[in-house]
């Protein structure tokens, strides 16, 4: 009796072995889903933390690390590419969008989401062009949340002080250069106008610069169905006389916005501080006013308008994918990456974290919630998104845009005509992509 009992207890206590090798086992086989971002503020990582509450609620056995990275984002993709580079890359990538996508599709670093925003009754609330700004060769590769768009902004009090109407919409280009010239005339002391070109714009050239005037005179950077750049057009010549003018004939614009380390930086507090009169810039920058001076006082000291087109037939913005979510393509859970982007995407999180960080809603229903209708800014910038033109997501672009800056530079200096500055753009830019990737159109 003895020795059966005790051939009992000696199973009991090799079952429960047995046992906690498997509950070991399965702990240590737990899945994790791995979430990388960059936010030097921190200003996201409240939002992150409401996304992972429910994600966790609703996924009780999978264990999500969310790493933030307190760098630039230059230093995150940096690092971001590294870790991709070995394999080592997360589940879900949270940073810019633009010609980013492209890059990290052709690298096959990210996957499309087509099968998951056809399945997913939201994608309804995200306008056709802002769908178009995450979609490369076909397929949806990100998901964005807060958006870029851009406004021609003008200091009231400048134009009120020398007779220019306040609330000002010019109807054509010309209006926006007569505009400086009054400015010039009447107020000496002031900057009239800043048209951002050369080498120090950085992206801001390409944006904020050569881009509402050259889409305004009906220009196209990329053709998709002959899959080619097109680097000669009615538009480029327009667009670079316009820069002519601006700079040199009528000295509107002063020539150390090429010389600045980060023009934008000074120009934008002009804007609001009263020494600019017109700026074409980032929607974001008016949002930062009003946190740092209050709604209030932004709205009195600076107006914000659509750029005309050069003919006055139409009024837009240029939009960007802003930053957004991917699925790592070496996610070995997609699937559950994606329900954690989606449980971020949400709504309330959507619109509140772009109130807070002011950018236009990618999703028309986040507008829609009390706290953001009561923002007429915020509204505002919203309702453009309709009218948005968005830079062609390719990965050649920033070969481009770096071609387009030295373009914009040889004329605004006075170093070239517009004639020999073309000539050169287009020889640099075949010797960039090659002469079998490029089209004239006359």
């Amino acid at each position: 009796m003895f020795v059966r009992s005790k051939w009992i207890v000696v199973c009991l206590i090799v079952l429960m072995m047995i046992l906690s090798i498997g509950i070991v086992m399965n702990a240590a086989k737990k899945i994790t889903v791995r979430v990388w971002y960059p936010d030097e503020s921190g200003i996201k990582a409240k939002y992150m933390d409401q996304a992972a509450e429910v994600f966790k609620k609703d996924f009780p056995n999978v264990n999500l690390e969310i790493t933030r990275f307190r760098v630039p984002p230059g230093d995150f993709k940096t690092k971001l590419l590294l870790a991709l580079a070995s394999g080592e890359g997360p589940d879900v990538i949270h940073f810019s969008g633009g010609s980013n996508i492209a890059e990290f599709a052709d690298a096959g670093y990210i996957v499309p989401l087509d099968k998951y925003v056809n399945a997913w009754p939201d994608w309804s609330q995200y306008p056709n062009a802002v769908k178009s700004g995450v979609t490369y060769e076909g397929h949806v590769y990100a998901i964005p949340y807060g958006l870029d768009m851009r406004w021609l902004y003008y200091n009231k009090n400048i134009f009120k002080a020398v007779g220019l109407p306040v609330p000002w919409q010019p109807k054509t280009w010309n209006d926006i250069i007569n505009a400086a010239i009054v400015i010039k005339e009447r107020a000496p002391d002031k900057i009239p106008y800043v048209l951002y070109a050369g080498v120090a714009g950085s992206g801001g050239t390409l944006s904020q610069g050569f881009l509402p005037l050259f889409y305004g005179a009906g220009g196209k950077l990329y053709d998709s169905k002959t899959g080619k750049w097109i680097v000669d057009s009615p538009a480029y010549r327009k667009t670079l006389e316009y820069y002519r003018q601006a700079f040199l004939e009528y000295k509107l614009v002063p020539q150390e916005v090429m010389t600045l380390p980060k023009p934008w930086t000074t120009m934008r507090k002009k804007l609001f501080t009263g020494e600019l009169g017109i700026l074409y810039e980032g929607g974001w920058v008016y949002g930062g006013a009003m946190s740092m001076y209050g709604p209030e006082k932004t709205e009195k000291a600076v107006g914000y308008i659509l750029m005309p087109s050069e003919d006055g037939k139409f009024f837009f913005t240029i939009g960007g994918s802003g930053t957004v979510w991917y699925v790592s393509a070496q996610s070995k859970h997609p699937e559950l990456a994606w329900e954690y982007v989606k449980r971020f995407n949400c709504k309330d999180i959507v619109a509140k974290l772009n109130l807070e960080a002011p950018h236009p809603v990618a999703r028309m229903d986040s507008a829609n919630i009390p706290e953001f209708r009561a923002m007429k800014y915020m509204v505002d910038c919203t309702n453009s998104l309709k009218y948005a033109r968005f830079l062609p997501i390719k990965p050649e672009l920033n070969q481009v845009a770096y071609r387009i800056q030295l373009l914009t530079s040889r004329v605004a200096s006075g170093e070239m005509t517009v004639e020999k500055a073309m000539k050169k753009y287009i020889s640099e830019i075949k010797a960039d992509l090659g002469a079998e990737n490029v089209e004239v159109i006359q």
